[in-house]
């Protein structure tokens, strides 16, 4: 998912924190129910004998939280399976699209993956299946009908669609770790489960222009469906990408990343620190790291001053810059960088500090 795409879908505010994970509902979310209770309340109207227009539509409001809640613990079911393989979920968010899981690395196995990927078709089968014990025990046309069968029909199918053995669906995801469990080669899976995301999305445009031309569908629904085609065909495309830089992946390494750094005392002047540097990064020690040269403050300085400038007031603080193992290499390296979310490490080797990495070097490296 490209990173526009992903700030899109991140746009809205926080709904509430589950285990610390923070629920971002989406500005668009709010669009899809407006349609959800346009569409919905007038079937209310129809189908309940002596429902009036207000609580028609306070139903079809109560329809459309029960949606949120649905897709709400598809994407819990990811998040708590991922957790407990101990990888980190950074938000979950929910949208017109649904909803996705950001986590802070790939599963180290594809087990895992395949664990996490199925987790959320498996929280909406169960909620389909609750929903159809409601409208087995319910008076047919009563009002707790019509939202069982509602429930138990959105569940079934959002538990289908998802299982479609395309990326970025779950169904993909976990057609990927079985690629990667048969083969050893992550990547391998990536490449076939994107192009099959990209059938499955020309499949969904077709599908939903039978649907609307045989009356199956509204406009409404058409739309929200060629929206999803369209963000699957992102995904799937993006899974291709990643699939070619497998290569790249497996030739990253910290140690020959970083750059190198002279250690200085932090009670150096800048003039010294620019002498023992020789174009190198600058790191001022106090028993430990305290902070790294701002190159852009340095060369404000001027020239007449530099020699008896003390570097303390030219450092950026080492407090939040993390220590990286400088054996570290390919998806290795890309998921500790991930569980950090830092934009620069430190790379010790046995205990030795000898480099500085930055996070834009290493992306980089993956172009």
């Amino acid at each position: 998912m490209s990173t526009n795409v992903l700030a899109f879908r991140r746009s809205g505010f926080t709904l509430v924190r589950v285990k610390g994970i923070p629920v971002t509902l989406g500005y668009t979310w709010l669009i899809l129910a407006a349609m959800v209770v346009a569409v919905y309340a007038p079937v209310v109207q129809r189908s309940v004998p002596g429902i009036g227009p207000g609580a028609s539509l306070a139903v079809a409001a109560l329809f459309a939280l029960t949606l949120l809640l649905s897709v709400f613990l598809h994407e819990l079911g990811h998040a708590l399976v991922s957790l407990r393989a101990g990888i980190g979920v950074r938000r979950i968010n929910l949208d017109a699209l649904g909803g996705f899981t950001e986590m802070d690395r790939e599963a180290p196995k594809p087990g895992t993956a395949a664990a996490i990927a199925l987790a959320g078709p498996a929280v909406s089968l169960l909620l389909g299946l609750a929903g159809l014990a409601g409208v087995a025990a319910l008076d047919i046309g009563s009002l707790a009908w019509q939202l069982c069968f509602q429930v138990c029909v959105a569940n079934l199918l959002v538990a289908a669609y998802n299982l479609l053995p395309g990326l970025p669906l779950d169904g993909g995801k976990a057609l990927q770790a079985g690629i990667w469990a048969a083969t050893g080669d992550r990547w391998s899976g990536y490449r076939v489960a994107g192009w099959a995301g990209r059938v499955v999305a020309v499949a969904t445009v077709g599908a939903g222009l039978w649907l609307f031309s045989n009356r199956w569908f509204s406009w409404i629904g058409l739309i929200l469906l060629l929206m999803v085609a369209f963000e699957l065909w992102r995904g799937a495309t993006g899974a291709i990408r990643a699939a070619r830089m497998g290569p790249r992946v497996k030739a990253l390494d910290a140690a020959a990343l970083a750059r190198p750094v002279a250690v200085v005392s932090a009670a150096a002047t800048l003039g010294e620190a620019l002498a023992a540097a020789e174009g190198r990064e600058v790191v001022a020690v106090d028993d430990r790291p305290v902070g790294v040269l701002d190159r852009a403050s340095a060369e404000a300085v001027p020239a007449a001053q530099v020699d008896s400038m003390p570097l303390s007031g030219l450092l950026r603080s080492a407090r939040q810059i993390p220590g990286l193992d400088a054996g570290l290499k390919g998806q290795d390296l890309v998921d500790a960088i991930g569980r950090s979310g830092a934009d620069r490490f430190f790379v010790v080797d046995e205990g030795r500090l000898t480099g500085l990495l930055y996070t834009a070097d290493v992306v980089k490296a993956l172009r």
